[in-house]
């Protein structure tokens, strides 16, 4: 057998282990990659279909009822998926899906627990990320998020609101995406009504969000009525 049959057999041989390799695991090397679920902050734009999760902070948040004013520390998180923006380039500008949102605490003499959380699934994904500048690296991105507000008294019914325009939250200072540590502001007051009415039953006065890297699952704390 001549050198150059032997090494066309030694290559066959090491294609169909490669294979059998390929099979055994389950993978495959022409098979479509996963969404990625997580991503490090970098000075680029995240690629299509992302998962981004990040926590949120709100310390101080303010939120009125027509018969009280609650000032909650909140925590929690939010998960995005990067979605094309048929109106530019991915380079510059991606769409953001809200898969989860949600921030939950208590007022600081624990007379209140809130929870605010994402309402319906995000159809439109109207949230978007866009790179101002490339050097030095400058993102903005703004939220577009419909929620529910559930409020628990001590010792009363819970109370469940809903919001019927969207919670609205913007960032212009960040080098890098995901956000490590900036400071997202609500854009304007959010009204919050109870199911079938036509009146507002409260608001959003402020929600000072601070955004990191990493998902908190926050834990709720006891009912306020065993307190």
């Amino acid at each position: 057998m001549n050198r150059a049959h032997s090494a066309r057999l030694a290559a066959t041989a090491a294609a169909v282990l490669i294979a059998a390799s390929a099979l055994s695991t389950g993978t495959s090397s022409v098979a479509a990659a996963p969404h990625r679920t997580s991503v490090n902050s970098s000075t680029d734009m995240p690629a299509i279909g992302t998962e981004i999760p990040s926590n949120m902070t709100g310390a101080n948040s303010v939120i009125e009822l027509n018969d009280a004013v609650i000032r909650a520390n909140l925590m929690g998180g939010i998960k995005q998926r990067t979605e094309a923006d048929p109106h530019r380039s991915p380079a510059k500008s991606v769409l953001l899906r809200t898969i989860d949102f949600h921030l939950e605490g208590t007022s600081p003499d624990r007379e209140f627990k809130v929870t605010i959380a994402l309402r319906d699934a995000d159809t439109h994904a109207q949230s978007n990320l866009r790179l101002m500048s490339a050097t030095p690296p400058r993102f903005t991105e703004h939220d577009v998020i419909l929620v529910t507000v559930t409020i628990e008294r001590r010792d009363e019914p819970t109370l469940t609101l809903e919001s019927r325009t969207p919670l609205s939250l913007s960032c212009t200072g960040m080098t890098q995406f995901p956000p490590v540590d900036n400071r997202y502001e609500l854009e304007r007051q959010v009204s919050l009504f109870a199911p079938g009415a036509t009146a507002p039953a409260g608001h959003i006065r402020a929600l000072p969000i601070v955004r990191g890297g990493n998902v908190i699952t926050p834990v709720s704390p006891p009912s306020l009525s065993r307190f």
